[in-house]
């Protein structure tokens, strides 16, 4: 606990890949009360420990925030090596248990019957509340680190969210990021994904649909949507709303957008220095008409529902 908070701010930011996560968490952690490492999972298994770089620069294993964290963490009895977060919510037991524990059966009521049965599963709770402790940990340990009381985390894990607000003492918040579908597709086209584009735009539409869900589990002030689009095209306007979301004062906010020193792992994004925010629309000179139509299919109502025409 730092700044002497009763609880700590954790603030997710929900949203598919390719949808401006990365550089939004790292425009917020400019704010002196607000820390981020990116994502909170850690290093992805492709990724080479040893020379793997923390956004600082300096390699992951000999960066002195990554070795400062892992002193907090011993601190809060928990070992931690950054090469190794060990913060995923990946849970053992059959494949088709696994499916089961983090699937959305869309209907809230039937979440909730499953939610049920499994916290009934005696090895499946102390497996649930081990990674909650190890998760509070590590978002302390960081907090305690860099001074600050909120935490912004951009991972895409699907039962971190419930199970900290099941097990955990945080105090939770989540923003539902939005972009175009058109936008998402085109950028996972461009990076050669081994999918097509009505497909894409299918799982854009099936993964915000589960995130509008998950959300709807806390209160209205805890949750808040965010688009893409608005955020480039005003970033002080989107990130002073973003500051009283999260507790914390807009006028705190230093003039320059990007923090002096940051610590993040997570996409390339995280490396680069942007002078300037701009607002990515070149779906419009890559994407067919045939892809564009596909697209519409694919992403059905949900595109609409959430404005994008």
């Amino acid at each position: 606990m730092t700044n002497g908070a009763a609880q700590p701010v954790f603030v997710s930011i929900q949203t598919t890949a390719f949808s401006g996560a990365t550089l939004l968490a790292t425009l917020l952690a400019a704010h002196p009360e607000i820390a981020t490492i990116g994502e909170m999972n850690g290093l992805i298994a492709r990724e080479d420990p040893e020379s793997y770089l923390c956004s600082c620069g300096q390699r992951i294993k000999l960066c002195a925030f990554w070795q400062a964290v892992g002193s907090e963490m011993l601190r809060r009895g928990q070992n931690f090596d950054a090469a190794d977060f060990s913060t995923q919510f990946a849970l053992g037991g059959p494949r088709v248990v696994q499916h089961l524990r983090k699937r959305s059966f869309g209907h809230p009521r039937l979440n909730a019957l499953r939610d049920a049965l499994f916290a009934a599963w005696p090895a499946e709770v102390r497996r649930i509340k081990q990674l909650v402790a190890r998760n509070q940990a590590l978002i302390e340990s960081v907090l305690a680190v860099t001074g600050k009381r909120v935490f912004v985390d951009t991972s895409k894990d699907r039962l971190r969210l419930p199970m900290l607000r099941r097990y955990s003492s945080l105090d939770l918040r989540a923003v539902h990021l939005l972009r175009d579908v058109r936008g998402v597709v085109a950028s996972r086209l461009r990076r050669g994904a081994a999918i097509d584009a009505r497909e894409a735009a299918r799982q854009w539409a099936t993964l915000h649909e589960r995130i509008r869900r998950t959300l709807s589990a806390l209160p209205p002030d805890k949750r808040l949507q965010i688009g893409y689009e608005a955020f480039c095209s005003d970033v002080r306007s989107t990130l002073a709303q973003l500051d009283r979301f999260c507790g914390v004062d807009p006028a705190r906010r230093p003039v320059d957008l990007w923090p002096e020193s940051h610590h993040i792992v997570g996409n390339e994004m995280r490396l680069k220095q942007i002078s300037e925010i701009r607002l990515d629309e070149r779906w419009r000179s890559i994407l067919s008409e045939d892809q564009l139509a596909a697209i519409r299919w694919g992403a059905g109502s949900t595109s609409l529902r959430y404005g994008y025409r």
